[in-house]
This record gives C-alpha cells, sequence and structure tokens, in this order.
C-alpha cells in the first residue's frame, strides 16, 4: 500500500509539473531563491499555473524591459530563470501568457543585486608616446575621445594636442594600429559613427582649411579623409543614430547647427549655451534627445542640457538643463540640478539606458539614470578629486583626467580614455 501511495504521489506531482498555463486561473508566486546575487545567478521561482513553456515566460527585475532575465525552463510550478547583467536591485515579476491570456505578479520581497567589477588597464599607461603593436608594446599619447565598434571588436582612440591621430585598438587579436593622422588641424576635438559603423566622423578645428567635420570610411581602411562639412567656429559632429542627421555646434554662438546635405549650409536650431562656449554631444540610443556637454574652460562651465529631437521637422526642442548647473562646477552625487560635475568631456549611452560620462576634472566616471527627463547621478569608478593611477575596484582605482568614454552594446565592458595616464582602460561590469 506504501509504495502505491508513492507512486500514485510521484504521478501526481508529475501532473502537476507538466499542466500547460490556464489563463483562466491566477498565476501564484510563493517564493524565490536566491534573495541576492549577481549576473549569471540562477534564480528559482516557485509558485502556481506557470505551465511548462519557457518561449511564453518573461520574467524581470527591478521591472526594466531592458534587464529581462533569460527563462531556461518552467515546470508548471517551478521557473528557472538566469539573472542578466546589471540588472539592478528591486521587484521580480513574472508575465506569463500573450495578448488577452497574458498575466502578471510580482513578489513583494526584492532581490538584491550584487555589482561584480574591476577597473584594469587594457593597454598603454607606460609613457607618452605613440608606439603601434600588441596590447603591451603599445603607447599612447594623451588618448582624448573613443568610439566602439563592438560588433567588429574595434576601439577607435583619438588622440588630440600635438599628435591629432586615429589609433585603432583591435580587441580580439590585441593590437593597436594608427591608420590616420590629422596633419594642418588645429586640433581634434570629437569622434563618432555615422548611420552605420562604416563610417567614422571627426569634429576638427580646421585651422587654414576651415572645416568643422572630416569622416573616414572602413573600406578605405579609415585612412583617406574625406572633407564633410565647412563652417567657422564648429569643431564638435555627430549623427542622429536614427535618421542620420548631422548635427555640429558653433562656439561663438554657443549653438547647435543641422547640417543640410542638399544646400550644403548649417541651420541654427538651438542655443544651449552662452557665446564663446566649448562643447560636445551625446544622443540617446533611440535618437530622441539630444544632450549637449559643455566642457568650455574647465572650472567655470560643467553643465548637460537635453533638448528634445523631432524626426518630422528636424528641429530640436528648448533646451533644458539635466545634469549640473552651468558656472557652478564642483563634484556632487544627486538628482538633477543638484548635482555637480567639473568638465564633462564625453558621454555614451547604453543599450540598457543608462549613461556614462567622463567627469575629467573630477578624475571620475559617473553613472547617470534617466527618468522622463530628470537624472540621478552616481559615481562608477574613480576617487573624486584624486588624481592616480591605480587599478582593481572601480571605485577605488584612481584615474587622471579621463576625457573618453565608450560601452559594450550588452553593457558589460566599459573602456575609458584616461588621458594624462596615457592609457586606455577597461571596467568588466560583471
Amino acid at each position: 500500500m506504501l509504495v502505491l501511495l508513492l507512486l500514485l504521489s510521484g504521478c501526481s506531482d508529475e501532473s502537476s509539473e507538466r499542466a500547460a498555463y490556464d489563463p483562466r486561473k491566477p498565476i501564484v508566486l510563493e517564493s524565490f531563491s536566491p534573495h541576492e546575487g549577481g549576473v549569471g545567478t540562477q534564480l528559482i521561482i516557485r509558485g502556481e499555473n506557470f505551465g511548462y513553456d519557457a518561449s511564453k515566460i518573461r520574467v524581470r527585475i527591478a521591472n526594466n524591459e531592458n534587464r529581462e532575465a533569460r527563462v531556461i525552463s518552467a515546470k508548471g510550478n517551478r521557473i528557472y530563470a538566469i539573472v542578466p547583467a546589471r540588472a539592478d536591485t528591486g521587484h521580480v515579476t513574472v508575465t506569463i501568457g500573450e495578448g488577452d491570456e497574458m498575466q502578471e505578479a510580482s513578489f513583494e520581497e526584492e532581490f538584491l543585486y550584487e555589482f561584480k567589477s574591476n577597473l584594469s588597464t587594457l593597454c598603454g599607461g607606460s609613457r607618452l608616446e605613440d608606439v603601434d603593436g600588441s596590447f603591451k608594446e603599445a603607447q599612447f599619447s594623451r588618448p582624448m575621445r573613443l568610439a566602439l565598434d563592438d560588433e567588429n571588436k574595434i576601439l577607435f582612440v583619438l588622440e588630440s594636442d600635438n599628435f591629432k591621430a586615429l589609433r585603432m585598438v583591435d580587441l580580439i587579436n590585441q593590437t593597436v594600429t594608427t591608420p590616420w593622422r590629422g596633419p594642418g588641424f588645429n586640433n581634434v576635438r570629437t569622434v563618432s559613427f555615422g548611420l552605420t559603423r562604416d563610417t567614422l566622423l571627426i569634429g576638427v578645428e580646421g585651422g587654414s582649411q576651415n572645416l568643422s567635420t572630416i569622416f573616414l570610411l572602413r573600406s578605405d581602411g579609415f585612412v583617406r579623409q574625406k572633407n564633410y562639412s565647412v563652417g567657422s567656429g564648429s569643431n564638435a559632429s555627430i549623427v542622429n543614430p536614427v535618421d542620420g542627421e548631422l548635427f555640429v555646434n558653433n562656439y561663438y554662438n554657443g549653438s547647435v547647427l543641422r547640417y543640410d546635405r542638399e544646400s550644403e549650409t548649417s541651420i541654427e536650431l538651438a542655443r544651449p549655451f552662452k557665446q564663446n562656449t566649448d562643447f560636445s554631444f551625446c544622443w540617446s540610443i533611440d535618437g530622441k534627445y539630444l544632450y549637449a556637454l559643455c566642457i568650455d574652460n574647465p572650472g567655470s562651465h560643467s553643465a548637460i542640457m537635453r533638448m528634445e529631437y523631432d524626426f518630422e521637422t528636424k528641429t530640436l526642442g528648448e533646451p533644458a538643463q539635466w545634469v549640473g548647473v552651468d558656472g557652478q562646477p564642483g563634484y556632487q552625487d544627486g538628482v538633477g540640478d543638484e548635482t555637480r560635475i567639473n568638465a564633462p568631456y564625453q558621454m555614451c549611452a547604453s543599450r540598457q539606458g543608462d549613461y556614462f560620462l567622463a567627469d575629467t576634472w573630477n578624475h571620475c566616471i559617473r553613472r547617470i539614470v534617466d527618468n522622463k527627463g530628470q537624472a540621478t547621478v552616481t559615481t562608477y569608478a574613480g576617487v573624486p578629486n584624486s588624481p592616480g593611477y591605480t587599478e582593481g575596484d572601480p571605485l577605488q582605482a584612481q584615474l587622471q583626467f579621463p576625457t573618453g568614454i565608450a560601452i559594450s552594446d550588452d553593457g558589460t565592458v566599459l573602456y575609458v580614455a584616461d588621458k594624462e595616464n596615457n592609457r586606455i582602460v577597461k571596467i568588466t561590469v560583471e
């Protein structure tokens, strides 16, 4: 009799596990474990009415669409999922079914996400010199800005001041080469991709050539430059990642211009800063917002302005203060205008929704989370106001005037141009 009961019990459990999801019954959440962990942690969710079709189940942590856990399997009363990178701390939400049959439920208890990160030197750092070769051999001369081709695993490094060169860091073969140098320019300021990663745009101070933007093509090996737009007072350029429109700055007016390819003229759209202000750009991933980073006269101007882009009219809305206060440099984490930054040279947008900023004169990297125009700023790496050359825990490692920044598509690796240390730094997020 005991054997029979055990067999019946086993059959009952198996039947329960193989039962299909029933949209007429509610999802029941009982528990999840573990309650804390980092990327790759296997999360086990227990409850009822999960079904066994993993393709119809979504698990989110901190209710963030960009940080959805990978569901491995479902067995009626259990779900097995893998915690994604940078999931953040928050409620675990389970969604099952589609359309009218979809149900969603969340645990009251939060999952505590543990970040695991490390800051190390990728290449360079021994001396001020342009040397190609392996990562161990290569040297840099004040690396200024970065652009990452994550698909082909190539990091482009723009060197400025007396050197004016484009360095190409091959992340797979671990080599550094120099495909282009910019003689004849007063300086080179920005580097970014065109609508595809087959074109690099470089913002320049044209000198006698009176140029504002040149571009390099992958088909040419990024060797031969082509002049793109002409204009005095412009030295920063960027392309909208969705419609491909080209935008440049104007130092003299503190304005943003859209370059019209047909008429070969620049049209003023907004004035985020005062006259005679040097600034650069960053787009949101969806191309809906353009950010202007004021870098003129470190110790004086330090703010980031936000402008909404209209795809139909190709115009920008009124500039709104997003981070920091112009004319009030300093260091302070917080929200909106209570934050302080000092010479924000470059910012990049991650596909996970965050922004990362090279806060140059504070010698640190800041993380910015945007919530409908309200920015929350935290320190991500470096010791504020304490320049140096160290590695290890990002919040204890020291940088010296970091000016360039780029992030991998999956959000797990952050690259930093540590200018005065003449090195490229790699921060592994997990």
